[in-house]
């Protein structure tokens, strides 16, 4: 009976960190398969499944402990927590994709906390084992007639009730350090990338070496059983302290690094702010001199008539000459007014005053220029962000475009279901300075080299993506952009 409620306790225990260990992956990395819920159980399955083999399987046992079952040291109890950590990492590489430095991460992290808090824990569990059995021994010595089979069920019942207690203490302990590191985690935007997951792989492993020390020093047996803990008191005050310290330095770690994601986004949005800013800046003045060439236009108007109808007369009077001054004065005003005519139509006034200015730009540098451009209305894309695409690209294309020999820019929208793929091309040739997957620019000085990271992060908040190919003689910039219907 006393086997069942420990196998039971174990069972449940176990069951509980797996649970535990499911909450901390679930979301952190994209599952292989379509339901959650089914790498969450696998997960909790692999763990359970080789924590009881190793809590229960006579056969492992023996390769552990020898055939007489007697744990000659601590040192064999790292084995379960290597072979378990290690089982795990493999259950989520083919559970879970991404990035295999995340998954480390994460894993590094539950071991070590899971292993710190028993430890944290270990010195008060066992000093108040040792306090009960002492207590309960001396009233059975101190008895006239012992009664041996009641001091053993006395004995078996505070053990068993010993063991759950710190069972649960144990793990709510470890589920509020697993929520607070999973919530610290999952406060920005993105899910941590390579490098961050990597800086928070070290107070994980500093952690779990701390508890793997203490797991090959703890106690060995020679002639008789020596406690590090009993040898030397002051552990007993040292050991949680050490293990407390390396529990807060892993949720301070990762508290630090979502501080840093907060600040680093708040620095992109301010970025993307002033670039909106620009360009709605932009905007305006174009709009302005476009007003003010109307009004002046408007002013003009009356002397333009008194001139046509003075040209008029003098033909009805004979003059030949008065004709072609005539169609002259007339075509000048027909250039004036297209001057203020939009040579892009997009649907929409700003990305129409857009790409008038490219194509103004396009006409003094010589750049043939082509679009075929519109604006994808009902798509609940802000034409703020349409404008940062606009001007980052075909500034980077007029840029790079400049000392060809015979330079070019096309602009192409193409617009399906709720997607629309926006292409900038321009022809290029020379070398290009690659850095993270894209061309970085060869000018130094604040400013540079952020057009590019702009239009991603545009592309990224629509749900999207942009790619940059590169071929001999052409330069292409694909936006992918994720609308709502």
């Amino acid at each position: 009976m006393k086997d069942v409620l420990y196998f039971i306790e174990d069972l449940l225990y176990y069951a509980a960190y797996g649970v535990l260990l499911a909450f901390l992956l679930e979301g952190m990395l994209p599952e292989r398969s379509k339901g959650r819920k089914k790498a969450g159980i696998w997960m909790v399955f692999c763990f359970c499944a080789v924590r009881m083999a190793f809590a229960w399987s006579p056969y492992i046992r023996r390769l552990m402990y020898g055939q007489e079952l007697i744990a000659a040291s601590s040192r064999p109890s790292i084995i379960p927590v290597v072979v378990s950590m290690a089982v795990t990492f493999g259950a989520g590489m083919m559970l879970y994709r991404g990035s295999r430095m995340k998954l480390l991460s994460l894993v590094t992290a539950f071991y070590a906390l899971m292993e710190l808090v028993r430890f944290f824990l270990y010195p008060a569990a066992v000093g108040s084992m040792d306090f009960v059995a002492d207590h309960y021994t001396e009233q059975f010595l101190a008895e006239a007639v012992p009664d041996l089979a009641g001091y053993q069920s006395v004995m078996g019942c505070v053990e068993i009730i010993w063991n759950l207690l710190i069972m649960v203490l144990n793990t709510a302990i470890m589920a509020y350090c697993v929520r607070r590191y999973k919530k610290e985690l999952s406060c920005g935007e993105d899910r941590p990338k390579s490098w961050e997951a990597a800086l928070l792989l070290v107070p994980g492993l500093m952690g779990l070496l701390f508890t793997i020390m203490l797991r090959c020093i703890l106690f060995y047996y020679e002639t008789e059983v020596f406690s590090i803990i009993k040898s030397y008191p002051e552990l007993n005050l040292i050991i949680p302290c050490m293990s407390f310290l390396c529990t807060v330095l892993i949720l301070m770690s990762v508290s630090v690094l979502a501080r840093m994601t907060k600040e680093h986004e708040m620095r992109r949005q301010a970025e993307l702010y002033r670039t909106q800013a620009e360009d709605l800046n932009a905007y305006v003045r174009d709009m302005e001199s476009i007003a003010i060439q109307i009004r002046g236009m408007k002013h003009d108007m009356k002397n333009h008539i008194a001139n046509i109808k003075g040209l008029f007369a003098q033909m009805a009077a004979g003059d030949l000459e008065a004709e072609s001054e005539m169609y002259q004065y007339v075509d000048s005003m027909q250039k004036s007014l297209e001057s203020l005519d939009m040579q892009c139509r997009t649907s929409n006034p700003v990305t129409d005053v857009i790409l008038a200015r490219y194509v103004r730009l396009a006409k003094q540098k010589q750049i043939a220029f082509s679009s075929e451009f519109v604006y994808p209305k009902h798509l609940g894309i802000d034409v703020l962000d349409l404008s940062i695409i606009l001007n980052n690209g075909l500034d980077n294309a007029m840029e790079a475009c400049g000392q060809e020999k015979n330079p070019s820019v096309a602009l192409y929208a193409m617009r399906k279901g709720n997607m629309l793929l926006i292409t900038i091309e321009n022809s290029f040739h020379g070398d290009l300075l690659w850095s993270g997957g894209l061309p970085v620019s060869k000018k130094s000085g604040a400013g540079h080299g952020l057009g590019l990271k702009n239009i991603a992060r545009c592309a990224e908040k629509y749900y999207g993506r942009m790619e940059v190919q590169a071929e001999e003689g052409h330069f292409r910039l694909v936006i992918m952009l994720q609308g709502q219907l």
